[in-house]
C-alpha cells in the first residue's frame, strides 16, 4: 500500500547536528479501508436463520481495515531502530477492532541489524498466520480463508488455527541466506497467560516458496506442552497459473491458554454426535490465475474434528473468488464458498457469497 511521508523538519535539523550516528529518519502514515456485503445461507440444524450483513473487511474481505504509523532511525553502520503501531477499524461501525485495542493489530519497537538480523518486542503477528498466507489464493481473503472460523450450533468453531496474533512477543528474525529465513518468538507467562513458543523457516526462490512453522504453550495449570499447532505451506508460480497448498495439525487443544496460536474459547463439536475436539487436522488446496486487472483463486479446504478418545467429525468449503484492480490501490472483488462434510448441516455458513470493495493510501 501507498505510505504518506511526513517530513520532520526540527527533528531531521537536530538529528543532522547530532552527526553520522542519526543520518536518517522517516515516519509512515498509511490507512486502508475494506467492506464487503456478505449474504449466509445457514444449515437446516445450525438453529440459525439466513442473514445478509456488511462487513468490514476483517471477515471476508481481502484486508481488515487499519491505520497505521511506522517510523525508524537510521543509527550509521548498518544499524536501524524503529516502530510500529498498526490500529484495527471495523470500517462497518466506526469501532476499534481486536476487543476495543488502540492498536490491536500491532504495536511494537524493532532494532534491525545487517549482519545480525531483527529483534521485535511487543504485539504482532505470529508465525502460523504469514505461513498459512501462502496457502491459499488472495492470501487469507475472502470466503477462501483457510482461516476463517465458523457458528456451530450457535457457537463459535475454529477452522484452521489463526489467532493471528499475539501479546508480549520478543523475536527475531535471521537474514536472508540463499532464500532460507529463520524466526523464533517467546511470549513469557504473564498473569494468567500461559508462556508461548514459535518458530519458522522458511525458503523462497524464484517461481517456488515454501515454509513451516511450529508454535506451542507452556500451560500454567497441567504438565507439559498445549496448544501444538504445526502449519507447513508450498506454492509454485507457473506464470500463467500459481498453485498453492498446505497443511495444519494442531493437538493437545485447549481453551485456557490467552495467549498464542490458539485463544479461542470453545471447542465444543456439534453434529450427528457431539464431543470435545482436542485435535484439529485439515488441509487446503487452491490456484490463482491473473487475467489482465482480474485475479481469480478457487481452493477447497478440509479438517477434521477429533477428540481424545476417538470420536471425529469433518467440515469442508470449497471457494471461487475474483479481485479486480481499478488502480494499484483500489480493489474490487467477490467470492462464494459451499459447506461439505459432516457438519455441513449444523454450521450457520453452509454457504456465503459476499462482494467488497478496499481502498489503501
Amino acid at each position: 500500500m501507498k505510505k504518506l511521508s511526513l517530513t520532520l523538519a526540527p527533528a531531521m535539523a537536530l538529528a543532522a547536528a547530532a552527526g553520522p550516528a542519526q543520518a536518517q529518519s522517516s515516519v509512515n502514515l498509511y490507512a486502508l479501508v475494506d467492506v464487503n456485503v456478505s449474504h449466509y445461507s445457514a444449515g437446516s440444524k445450525s438453529g440459525a436463520v439466513d442473514d445478509t450483513a456488511v462487513n468490514d473487511g476483517t471477515t471476508n474481505g481481502l484486508n481488515g481495515s487499519r491505520w497505521g504509523i511506522k517510523a525508524y532511525e537510521d543509527l550509521g553502520g548498518g544499524l536501524k531502530a524503529g516502530v510500529l503501531l498498526e490500529s484495527g477499524v471495523l470500517a462497518d461501525t466506526g469501532n476499534l477492532g481486536q476487543g476495543g485495542r488502540s492498536f490491536g493489530r500491532q504495536g511494537y519497537i524493532f532494532l534491525s541489524s545487517a549482519s545480525l538480523g531483527e529483534l521485535r518486542l511487543g504485539r504482532q503477528y505470529i508465525f502460523e498466520d504469514s505461513v498459512m498466507w501462502q496457502t491459499n489464493p488472495f492470501g487469507n481473503a475472502l470466503t477462501l480463508n483457510p482461516g476463517t472460523g465458523v457458528t456451530n450450533v450457535g457457537k463459535g468453531l475454529p477452522f484452521w488455527l489463526n489467532a493471528p496474533r499475539a501479546d508480549n512477543v520478543i523475536q527475531w528474525q535471521s537474514l536472508n541466506y540463499g532464500g532460507f529465513q529463520a524466526a523464533v518468538q517467546v511470549a513469557p507467562q504473564e498473569g494468567a497467560q500461559d508462556r508461548f513458543h514459535g518458530l519458522k523457516l522458511s525458503y523462497g526462490a524464484g517461481a517456488f516458496n515454501t515454509a513451516v512453522s511450529y508454535e506451542w504453550n507452556k500451560s500454567q495449570t497441567e504438565s507439559g506442552n498445549v496448544n501444538r499447532s504445526l502449519t507447513l505451506a508450498a506454492n509454485y508460480d507457473f506464470g500463467s497459473v500459481k498453485v498453492l497448498g498446505g497443511v495444519q495439525r494442531n493437538s493437545e487443544l485447549r481453551t485456557t491458554s490467552g495467549n498464542g496460536a490458539f485463544i479461542g474459547s470453545n471447542l465444543v463439536v456439534t453434529g450427528p454426535v457431539s464431543f470435545t475436539a482436542e485435535q484439529i487436522n485439515g488441509y487446503t488446496l487452491g490456484a490463482e490465475v491473473p487475467w489482465g486487472r482480474f485475479l481469480f483463486g478457487a481452493n477447497y479446504t478440509g479438517v477434521k474434528y477429533e477428540s481424545a478418545t476417538g470420536q471425529s467429525l469433518s467440515l469442508g468449503k470449497v471457494a471461487l473468488g475474483a479481485r479486480y484492480g481499478l488502480s494499484k490501490t483500489t480493489f474490487v472483488y467477490a467470492s462464494a464458498s459451499q459447506a461439505t462434510g459432516d457438519l455441513k448441516d449444523y454450521i450457520a455458513q453452509r454457504s456465503v457469497t459476499q462482494a467488497g470493495l478496499r481502498v489503501s493510501f
